[in-house]
């Protein structure tokens, strides 16, 4: 597609043109009462000047307008500072309801220790106590007998936890056939 040149007339007027936007209307030959015709060439190059700056401008929003790439990234940056905002509140949120939690775990956790010593303490003394009578009861080759199998089971630890973990599996294996 091409364009044409647009030809000039005298005092550098295009042919056929209306007056410039944002500019006083032109007189007609005819003699209306709207104002004249600037009188000399130094308004007339005024004229065009400001016809120049606001068609400038003009075209400056029109491309600020089309140029979506440009609107989108500013958008873009808009929607990314936001959201920076939003999660910087939310964190500072989490971190002092954490400190709140934490602190609130950490006394419910002493008082849970003393309390638990407190009963430790208690029941350690009433089964010393209990066990006295059955172990000064019991004949001593048998007290002998049971701390010889407690030194055994100590030394095996690892093969009698394997046997007595396949006992199990075999006994649920039995019980689970029997009920089918």
């Amino acid at each position: 597609m091409t364009t044409a040149k647009p030809t000039r007339q005298s005092k550098g007027r295009q042919a056929g043109a209306g007056p410039s936007p944002g500019t006083a209307p032109r007189a007609t030959p005819r003699g209306d009462a709207k104002t004249g015709p600037p009188d000399d060439m130094a308004d007339l190059q005024q004229e065009v000047e400001q016809a120049r700056e606001q068609l400038g401008a003009t075209v400056e929003r029109l491309a600020a307008k089309a140029d979506v790439k440009a609107r989108a990234r500013d958008r873009a940056a808009e929607l990314t500072g936001r959201a920076t905002e939003k999660a910087g509140r939310a964190r500072a949120q989490a971190v002092a309801a954490a400190g709140t939690v934490h602190d609130q775990v950490a006394r419910k956790t002493a008082d849970t220790t003393q309390k638990a010593q407190s009963v430790t303490a208690q029941f350690s003394g009433r089964l010393a106590a209990a066990g006295t009578p059955v172990r000064e009861a019991t004949p001593e080759p048998v007290r002998q007998a049971v701390a010889k199998g407690a030194s055994t089971a100590r030394q095996y630890r690892a093969p009698l936890a394997a046997a007595a973990g396949a006992l199990m599996a075999g006994y649920l294996a039995l019980r689970s056939r029997r009920n089918r």
